[in-house]
């Protein structure tokens, strides 16, 4: 068995994520996750974004050495600063509605916690870009655009943070994964591990928003 070409491999990878994101919206309208903001759903909804751009930044960071190019090297370190930086946006965004920012980070719900520790288990750095920065991190901007639709009504500032400064940066390494999986996915082996890891990344990702949904419904 001979490997894929890079952009079938892409490709490849892109199916089976697409797949899971028409699984995931059926799911959503199913059991109501659209209903209407309220502050108190707004601010979790926050919380919720510290921790995933907090631990993406952190299980992205020990794979920096790891990088064999400069470019691929200087851009995933200036990915892991920019999850930071939002995480720290919306941590002062929180404080101002009154929030605790920590508070999903400090008692994350269980999917939560099994999504990002599968992710710092993950053997290579081509595992991990395939699973989240190809992954699910693509999902980002669908929802955030919803997001922004829904709050803006409610909370112009928030809707303004998403809009101007997370979906901003987001388009600025939207390029990263794909072109390190082409120079580094090279092999039969690789290639393989990398789409377990999208699949499993995607799915655990479904869990974890479907939980984190529900629990805004209560």
């Amino acid at each position: 068995m001979e490997a894929l070409k890079a952009d079938a491999f892409l490709k490849k990878l892109a199916k089976q994520r697409e797949a899971m994101w028409a699984k995931m919206t059926a799911e959503k309208k199913s059991y109501g996750a659209e209903k209407p903001l309220t502050q108190d759903v707004v601010v979790r909804r926050l919380q919720f974004g510290v921790v995933m751009e907090r631990k993406a930044a952190e299980v992205t960071a020990r794979w920096i050495p790891h990088v064999p190019d400069l470019d691929i090297q200087h851009s995933l370190s200036e990915y892991v600063a920019n999850e930071l930086k939002h995480a720290a946006i919306l941590r002062a965004r929180i404080t101002e509605l009154k929030g605790e920012p920590d508070a999903l980070w400090k008692n994350p719900l269980k999917e939560l916690k099994e999504l990002w520790d599968y992710h710092a288990s993950l053997g290579s750095f081509c595992e991990l870009l395939a699973s989240v920065q190809y992954g699910h991190e693509e999902f980002f901007p669908r929802t955030s655009k919803s997001f922004i639709q829904r709050v803006d009504p409610l909370d112009p500032k928030t809707a303004s943070i998403y809009r101007d400064t997370l979906l901003a940066d987001e388009e600025g390494h939207e390029w990263l994964a794909p072109e390190a999986l082409r120079r580094y996915a090279l092999d039969v082996e690789t290639q393989r591990r990398c789409l377990e890891a999208l699949q499993k990344g995607c799915e655990l990702f479904a869990r974890a928003i479907e939980s984190f949904n529900r629990s805004t419904l209560r």
